[in-house]
């Protein structure tokens, strides 16, 4: 009985992960759900934050940040945007269940990663343990999923050139084939 629970437990697993679709970009319904928001901060200036499901790469999560940067830049009527300040999310989370008696050890981090406009970056890791005992066989899984946060000030041209000045045009053009193509393979 134990050895079909348990493997019962280890195929429902890798069905839901062989389910997991990357996060779509889209507006999150409210702020911490997946997808993007936008808070202005001024007149030329925003808040953009994408959240990611655990499906979804750190990579793609910054990609789909700037390319909402893009979008509203353009949306604004400006050319270019410039960052000036950055912040990645990352957030794991372990679970190990006991088939046997279903206990359940549960650890929970999240890395918040905050980087100037120099580049330097500082990271802070917080987290917990939840434990309910129990015996038998136990099976782990463990899923990670990022944030990421960009404040913009939206321009006009000319763009100065430097690392952390985006032609809105450009990179929305740029990203939006990247992704697009990524997405359909």
């Amino acid at each position: 009985m134990r050895t079909w629970l348990t493997g019962m437990l280890v195929l429902s697993t890798a069905l839901l992960a062989a389910c997991a679709t990357e996060t779509p970009y889209k507006p999150a319904e409210s702020r911490g759900e997946y997808g993007y928001t936008e808070t202005p901060l001024g007149d030329n200036r925003y808040r953009i934050t994408f959240v990611g499901n655990s499906s979804t790469e750190s990579e793609t999560v910054q990609d789909y940040a700037l390319l909402r940067a893009a979008e509203l830049t353009l949306a604004q009527g400006y050319d270019w945007f410039e960052t000036a300040d950055r912040n990645e999310d990352k957030k794991v989370r372990s679970t190990t269940v006991d088939s046997g008696f279903g206990a359940t050890y549960q650890q929970s981090q999240t890395y918040y990663r905050n980087c100037d406009l120099l580049g330097n970056c500082d990271t802070v890791v917080t987290g917990g343990t939840v434990v309910s005992p129990g015996s038998g066989i136990a099976t782990t899984s463990s899923r990670t999923s990022y944030s990421y946060s960009l404040e913009v000030l939206m321009r006009k041209n000319p763009m100065p050139d430097n690392a952390r000045s985006y032609d809105a045009r450009r990179l929305a053009s740029a990203l939006r084939s990247r992704l697009i193509n990524e997405n359909q393979r």
